[in-house]
């Protein structure tokens, strides 16, 4: 009875007011969704009459004698072993920098978080222009440093040799400002009495950047490993609006490979079933890094 009356008093109901909105995102386009992707992974779904047909694990076998699968699975192992510790790297020196005493400094954290909230629309077509062989603005400052030449321009997004490091720099440039705040917050709360008794030991910065710096914000890259990671593994955007999975494949990753077979192929069961692998996947890289976190903690 007391339990019922804590749920209905009035504070319960303000509660779960403001609770109701995410509580039903949540319901419907998380559990339902992931509920219905599974479903959809054991169906043969034809999506001009409407119908299904059980299929049993044959989507999910198809999907591991693909070798596209294979590929583009690879590929997404590659572009987040390059893509996350960079991004990480990166965003804690500018944190690092960003902390200290700079004027313009808040102009300056504006301009570095602004590439992480735009529409990747967007900056995507600038950077299509950018990596753009006959008038890019890449091609062009390597030719005057004499790097390449007018004649033979790189072709950034159209050569299998280049294409993944073209995506690659695109995303750390994009993702690197979000990190960036979250390591700028996790420097305001390490106390700076620890820096100040390291200075009394006689610790200069590199030994106070190790000893102090990186333990304190061991939570914060923690959280930030897990939530790009798994960001990675999902990359869409980036791929959808500069190769298309180009060219030959060599850019193609599992979550447009996924996107491939459920809206340009149609077959949605395939589609359901790779996205069913690749929650899996990533449930089971969180669990590990969870576990080697705490590891660490001890």
């Amino acid at each position: 009875m007391k339990t019922i009356r804590r749920l209905l008093g009035k504070d319960a109901v303000v509660a779960w007011t403001l609770l109701a909105p995410n509580v039903i995102w949540t319901a419907v386009f998380t559990l339902f969704a992931l509920y219905y992707s599974i479903y959809l992974s054991f169906q043969e779904v034809d999506v001009f009459s409407g119908h299904n047909r059980f299929l049993g694990f044959a989507n999910y076998t198809d999907s591991f004698a693909d070798p596209l699968f294979g590929k583009s699975l690879w590929q997404t192992a590659v572009f987040t072993a390059c893509s996350v510790p960079l991004s990480m790297a990166f965003g804690l020196l500018v944190a690092t920098l960003m902390n200290g005493r700079i004027k313009g400094r808040a102009w300056m954290r504006a301009s570095f978080f602004l590439p992480s909230i735009l529409p990747i629309i967007a900056i995507a077509q600038v950077w299509r222009w950018i990596y753009e062989p006959s008038y890019g603005l890449l091609n062009f400052t390597l030719e005057k440093l004499g790097i390449t030449s007018p004649e033979h321009p790189v072709q950034w997004l159209m050569s299998t040799k280049t294409a993944m490091l073209a995506v690659i720099v695109f995303a750390i440039w994009k993702g690197f400002g979000y990190i960036m705040v979250i390591y700028l917050a996790a420097l305001q709360g390490i106390s700076r009495s620890l820096y100040e008794a390291a200075e009394i030991d006689g610790a200069n910065p590199v030994q106070k950047f190790w000893s102090i710096t990186v333990p304190g914000l061991r939570p914060a890259t923690f959280f930030i490993l897990i939530t790009s990671v798994s960001g990675a593994f999902q990359t869409f955007g980036e791929i959808y609006s500069l190769t298309n999975g180009g060219p030959v494949n060599s850019t193609n990753m599992i979550a447009y490979y996924i996107y491939q077979y459920a809206f340009q192929f149609f077959k949605i069961g395939r589609g359901a079933a790779v996205s069913v692998i690749l929650f899996l996947l990533l449930f089971a890289l969180t669990i590990w890094q969870w576990r080697m976190y705490q590891r660490t903690e001890e």
